[in-house]
């Protein structure tokens, strides 16, 4: 277990090296200083009040649906559908606060989050059994999924949902909204992070020992390990995968707890702005691990803040160069870790 802990901290420190090294190189190539730029980034979010803040609330969606892409790599299934399940999940815990609004806060918030985890899991559900019924890889069936739901959101605000010349829900009740750091601390006046940061820490705490310390985490890492060998020692893989699937998809919605009940009030189209995507690299430096994800997710939270920041001296697109980057280190770095540790038994 030691030689498997030092294998993963060499694998994630190299890649973030090597993702360093590269976008410094990027820079170099527009004519800028890598050290001014990261300089300048580092200090409006880290010497910050508000870009500290600013930065939570950015890693905050990131820690809870890298979680949700997360349980689903642990059975070797390749989520690609975050995006349209983060965007479904929000939707209808949006709506359905809007439908209940008058009713206690004790009964709305949590019925929504329940309606939003079940209806985004269920995506995730069905893409599952068209994977078992018919053998379609999930990649292509999340990735479809995406386009459909997102057209479907779209076509139901502009059509039936919609404050008018706009693509949003109308406004939940205040008294569904959850507090702001800001209502119990001056030091985070001003940004927009909430206690649903506090919330994605304790999710992370709990996926982690469900995945390492259950019997029912074991059996998702054993199908994700050798499928075939699982099903030699008694388990039910396509049990275990519908579950995997709709637990990590439904994981996601939660993501509308922070946007819509913690920041804006409503559901807006476009609000995700590819978190479902960048959660795919968030999981993937971090190996997986739920704990390692929280990190991981502020690293790019601070990429993400920080990159507005000298928005004027580089183009923004840098930034997004940079998550491809990430995931393809940390792949090239895979085989190199095999390489220097293919000799000591984990």
């Amino acid at each position: 277990m030691k030689i498997k802990f030092l294998k993963n901290l060499f694998s994630i420190s190299l890649s973030i090296i090597v993702t360093f090294l590269i976008t410094s190189f990027i820079i170099i190539l527009v004519d800028k200083n890598p050290f001014e730029i990261f300089s300048i980034m580092f200090s409006d979010v880290l010497g910050s009040r508000y870009g500290l803040g600013q930065t939570l609330f950015k890693a905050t969606p990131l820690i809870i649906t890298g979680i949700g892409v997360a349980i689903c790599f642990h059975a070797s299934l390749f989520n690609i559908g975050a995006e349209g399940q983060l965007n479904i999940g929000s939707f209808v815990i949006a709506f359905v606060a809007l439908k209940l609004s008058g009713l206690s806060a004790f009964i709305v918030i949590p019925v929504s989050l329940i309606s939003g985890f079940v209806i985004s899991g269920l995506l995730g559900y069905f893409t599952a059994l068209i994977k078992i019924k018919k053998g379609v890889s999930e990649v292509i069936t999340t990735i479809m999924m995406n386009f459909i739901v997102l057209a479907l959101i779209n076509y139901l605000l502009t059509n039936f949902l919609a404050v008018k010349a706009t693509v949003r829900t109308g406004k939940i009740d205040e008294a569904y909204m959850v507090p702001g750091f800001a209502q119990f601390s001056d030091y985070f006046k001003g940004s927009s992070v909430n206690v649903t940061f506090i919330f994605a820490i304790v999710i992370a705490i709990f996926a982690y020992y469900i995945i390492y310390k259950t019997r029912w985490g074991y059996q998702l890492r054993s199908v994700g390990y050798n499928e075939e060998a699982s099903k030699y020692i008694g388990l039910k893989n396509n049990k275990i995968i519908l579950i995997a699937f709709f637990v990590g998809a439904g994981m996601n919605a939660l993501v509308g707890l922070n946007f819509v009940m913690g920041y804006k009030g409503y559901y807006e189209l476009g609000f995700s702005n590819n978190i479902g995507f960048t959660a795919i690299a968030v999981a993937l430096l971090a190996r997986n691990n739920p704990i390692g994800i929280i990190f991981s997710a502020i690293l790019f939270g601070i990429l993400d803040y920080g990159g507005l920041s000298v928005n004027s001296m580089i183009p923004k697109e840098i930034m997004l160069v940079v998550q491809a980057v990430v995931i393809l280190s940390i792949i090239s770095i895979d085989k190199i870790s095999d390489i220097i540790f293919d000799k000591v038994k984990i």
